[in-house]
């Protein structure tokens, strides 16, 4: 991301805990925004999606992915809604390994997958200027334990809709591990 000026809001880094998409925690550095993403070994058709709320100490269901038996995201459900196909909530462009979605404040975003990592834009904003960038693990030797946990740095303009980023995030990241974005 571009640098910010000295008194613009600065990116929020969201760290993940694992490079797992399943079971993983999604966080800045003072657990303000947290995210806890889980599918229960009992229960692996559902993924669950959950915010705190750093006032109250609770748990806020954000989103659900059921799975097919495949593993795949077959269904997704936002804040208590109906559930509509996850290629419905994220539809793949027509240029290869590009999505869209509508976040929660009415905006149209588009992930762009390359090898190296996974960039947001907003259509209404500049092209050069993406709102989230997912930037991969680093590893020791490049098999062992890992020298840099994966994040997500996030634009302060996109807080509003950030429940949908984080759910087009998940989504987008597995169809780009299977090679299917």
């Amino acid at each position: 991301m571009p640098p910010h000026k000295p008194n613009a809001p600065q990116p929020q880094r969201l760290t993940l805990t694992t490079t797992s998409l399943r079971n993983v925690i999604l966080s800045n550095k003072s657990d303000v925004i947290y995210y806890e993403v889980i599918t229960p070994k009992w229960a692996r058709g559902v993924t669950t999606i959950s915010r705190l709320d750093p006032n109250t100490r609770q748990y806020d269901i954000v989103g659900e992915m059921k799975n097919d038996a495949k593993g795949h995201a077959a269904e997704v459900k936002m804040w208590g809604g109906a559930s509509q196909p996850a290629d419905t909530f994220l539809v793949k462009g027509d240029e290869a390994r590009r999505s869209t979605f509508h976040g929660k404040d009415g905006k149209r975003y588009t992930w762009r997958a390359s090898s190296k990592r996974l960039e947001l834009r907003r259509d209404d904003m500049p092209e050069d200027k993406p709102v989230a960038v997912y930037y991969k693990e680093k590893r020791y030797a490049y098999a062992l334990k890992m020298s840099r946990l994966p994040y997500l740095e996030v634009d302060p303009v996109v807080m509003d809709t950030l429940d949908s980023l984080i759910m087009s995030f998940l989504l987008i990241e597995r169809r780009r591990r299977k090679k299917d974005v």
